[in-house]
């Protein structure tokens, strides 16, 4: 199941963050998106899920059109995972991850293997809202989990996880693409995306985007062009 970009154009008033992209989602990839604040990463994802629409271009789910498919059809093969929190809600852990199955209707799978998978087993009855920022983002990559996308979409899922958890992630993601599934994360690490992306997609935030592999794209003057004088020193080449 491919998701495909074309000629995709992403304004926010009169400024245009991206300009006529072209992308194939591939099964079996993990993509990781650089850029700096503001470049337009969140706002593609966004657009990628079917939730806005682009200024110009169209994203098609294997031929058919995101925004001819009703909504509860995309939820079945592409989850978002945003930056925002879940405010609002206030059942228990278990009750939030397990709207990860909503989408497909009927019985509620066993949630136990993504409870313990995600280390939230003790927590499974406690309010979602007492929860730490790392507990609370395990909590929504288990919903995603049991969602179980063709297409996982991540915004900055490294957020508020320590070391552990986000090789934990990492690791995760490389499972979907290996299960055929394509992995989409935002990150802001080039040793992490050198390390588990198979393609690198750059934005400019100026409409310009470049798209390529780790090897191609990860060097110090292409990183101090990306986010700015200094920022070379982020980049361990070779570690």
């Amino acid at each position: 199941m491919s998701l495909i970009i074309q000629q995709l154009s992403l304004r926010t008033g009169t400024r245009t963050l991206i300009d006529a992209l072209d992308l194939v989602l591939e099964p079996s990839e993990v993509l990781g998106i650089l850029g700096a604040n503001g470049a337009g990463k969140s706002t593609l994802l966004t657009v990628l899920a079917g939730l806005a629409a682009p200024a110009q271009g169209q994203v098609t789910l294997d031929g058919q059109p995101l925004d001819t498919l009703p909504p509860l059809t995309r939820a079945q093969h592409i989850g978002l995972l945003p930056q925002g929190d879940e405010g609002g809600f206030f059942g228990s852990v278990a009750d939030f991850v397990a709207l990860g199955h909503f989408p497909f209707g009927g019985p509620v799978p066993d949630l136990a293997p993504h409870l313990a998978s995600w280390e939230l087993t003790d927590l499974a009855r406690r309010p979602l809202d007492t929860l730490s920022g790392g507990e609370r983002q395990r909590a929504r990559l288990a919903q995603l989990a049991v969602q179980a996308p063709h297409t996982a979409l991540l915004d900055e899922p490294l957020t508020h996880l320590d070391p552990a958890h986000q090789a934990r992630l990492l690791a995760w993601a490389r499972a979907e693409a290996d299960a055929e599934h394509s992995v989409v994360l935002t990150l802001h690490d080039p040793n992490w995306a050198a390390c588990h992306c198979d393609r690198l997609l750059f934005l400019y935030g100026d409409g310009r985007w470049q798209l390529g592999t780790p090897a191609d794209m990860l060097t110090p003057a292409a990183l101090e062009a990306l986010y700015g004088p200094g920022t070379a020193a982020l980049w361990r080449q070779g570690a």
